[in-house]
């Protein structure tokens, strides 16, 4: 992913956690809150879903978009996380050059189309 993001020159910061309650953690760490979170839906012990209920009831994270994305296509696991808070889900390319290719259209999208609302600050009124 990180190669990716260096070709399409979009100057994004890559954080990766190894699991739903490290997610969860760093979001509520940090002081400066990301404009966008790209989520597994199969993480370890919390998963996409569970870590997506999570920030939809907290104050400081409920307003950020939410992009799940999974080698999954199963309409089960796509309803759960729009049910969850989902603002959209993409099913993860196998192959680079596609991988390349939903990255771009993820990041024009809600970096460039949309109107987002600043981070939330830690601490801040819902």
């Amino acid at each position: 992913m990180q190669r990716a993001l260096k070709e399409l020159n979009k100057p994004v910061q890559l954080v990766v956690v190894r699991d739903g309650q490290e997610a969860i953690d760093y979001l509520l760490g940090k002081k400066a809150r990301p404009h966008l979170l790209l989520l597994d839906l199969h993480l370890p012990r919390l998963s996409g879903p569970e870590v997506l209920e999570q920030m939809r009831n907290h104050p400081d994270l409920r307003g950020m978009p939410v992009v799940l994305w999974s080698t999954s296509r199963k309409v089960e696991d796509v309803r759960a996380c729009y049910l969850a808070g989902a603002n959209s889900f993409f099913e993860k390319p196998r192959e680079y050059g596609r991988l390349r290719d939903v990255l771009q259209t993820i990041l024009h999208y809600w970096f460039e189309s949309a109107l987002l609302l600043p981070p939330a600050p830690k601490g801040s009124p819902p």
